[in-house]
């Protein structure tokens, strides 16, 4: 037990980043004055190095686990020391790729392609995502964005610490070819790219096709890594657009912004936990897409007056939904990965190219803010819609098929 538990503190790291920077992300954008890009890329740049190496890595695990999880380590320590001394947003964001590299190798080194499994592996991460929003608000609350940035030195020392105790895994030896794996690589970073400067470099919406691509692409996997990926990936997305909103748009304190965020997190947490038992009564799956659908449609109306009572049910029972989706596919770390990278991307391309729009168009900074919140959702909604139509086909393809009804007629004598 106490093995799986130190395996998955890497993981757990992993979820406390993208949940605490994600409500640190208005503060930093505010002080260096990122551009709407520069923000996302803030928080995209860990989670594309992260998933664009953690493939490549996982080969290098067995005997060399110990080596791998130490060289981790310490470029995650070098990258927190580049954050820290960042005053401008580029220096930042190469801050935080040098973090996510250093983290993709800690992970490799222990969990191996697939996430660790059991309750003793799981209750950690699970805890972390659950309460991440509140440690971020915390730190928000007193604009403590670089404090944050500095606990990643002992952050990843305490990582490292854990991969070594931790059982060794063997390497990943996986069917798709090294070149085939770097060019995924390559893949990824070049489309994660496009999106993220759809805007800034002037592709706009056109560049949103090339996500509808990548998702046909996509729909290539097992239908559970499919669906792992897209709620992977609506999580992310809600885990960026909900702070944006509560802080730029409703000009709430960051630790409100984090309690709110709470309803998104503890949500998914919960019900990923209850899947198993709630898939012993009613289809899962069905039910987590038909929860999910519901809230991100209330999400597209969303204005700058909205109640917060709307915005709480529809956060909650996104999350809640989101949970079941993601407990009911059990798929390995890489499609889980890519998800988040790609829905963080498509939701934050349709995000700056809305605020755009509407900003031409004459709109506040507000209203512009909240048009992109809700484009973001629609998506997002898109995404999960792609999901459901899988699901959809793999149902009607288990159906037996129905047998002739008339059996050829005896011949007489």
């Amino acid at each position: 037990m106490i093995g799986r538990i130190a395996a998955s503190v890497p993981l757990a790291l992993v979820l406390l980043d993208v949940t605490v920077v994600a409500v640190l992300l208005p503060d930093i954008r505010l002080d260096l004055g990122s551009s709407s890009s520069g923000g996302q890329w803030v928080l995209n740049a860990y989670l594309l190095a992260l998933a664009a190496l953690f493939p490549l890595l996982a080969r290098l695990g067995g005997d060399r686990g110990r080596q791998l999880a130490g060289a981790g380590a310490l470029v995650m320590v070098a990258g927190a020391i580049v954050c820290v001394a960042a005053d401008t947003t580029a220096a930042l964001v190469a801050g935080r790729a040098l973090q996510g590299a250093g983290t993709a190798a800690m992970v490799a080194a222990v969990a191996g392609p697939q996430l660790a499994g059991g309750l003793a592996g799981a209750a950690l991460p699970a805890l972390v995502l659950a309460l991440g929003p509140l440690v971020g608000g915390v730190f928000a609350e007193q604009n403590w964005w670089r404090i944050f940035l500095w606990a990643g030195i002992p952050l990843a020392a305490a990582g490292g610490a854990a991969a070594l105790v931790a059982p060794r895994v063997p390497a990943a030896r996986p069917s798709t070819p090294p070149l085939r794996a770097a060019a995924y690589a390559a893949g990824l970073v070049a489309v994660t790219v496009l999106l993220v400067q759809a805007e800034p470099w002037g592709p706009g919406w056109p560049a949103l096709a090339l996500a509808g691509a990548c998702l046909g692409v996509s729909r290539a996997l097992p239908t559970p890594a499919f669906l792992a990926a897209t709620a992977a990936g609506c999580v992310a997305a809600l885990l960026f657009l909900a702070p944006e909103y509560f802080q730029l748009v409703r000009d709430l304190s960051g630790l409100r912004s984090g309690i709110l965020l709470l309803c998104v997190t503890l949500a998914a947490v919960t019900s990923w936990a209850l899947s198993g038992r709630v898939a012993r009564r009613i289809p899962t799956v069905e039910l987590g897409v038909v929860c999910a659908a519901i809230g991100l449609a209330v999400l597209i109306a969303i204005d700058v007056h909205t109640q917060y009572a709307v915005l709480i049910g529809a956060l909650a029972l996104a999350g809640a939904g989101l949970g079941l989706v993601a407990g009911a596919a059990r798929a390995e770390l890489t499609p889980v990965l890519a998800g988040a990278v790609l829905g963080l991307a498509i939701a934050g391309a349709a995000f700056q190219l809305a605020q755009a729009d509407e900003r031409a168009s004459g709109a506040t900074f507000q209203q512009a803010l909240a048009a992109g919140v809700s484009w973001g959702a629609a998506l997002m909604l898109a995404l999960l819609a792609g999901a459901a139509l899988a699901v959809w086909q793999d149902r009607r393809a288990a159906r037996p098929k129905p047998a002739s009804s008339a059996a050829p007629p005896a011949v007489g004598s």
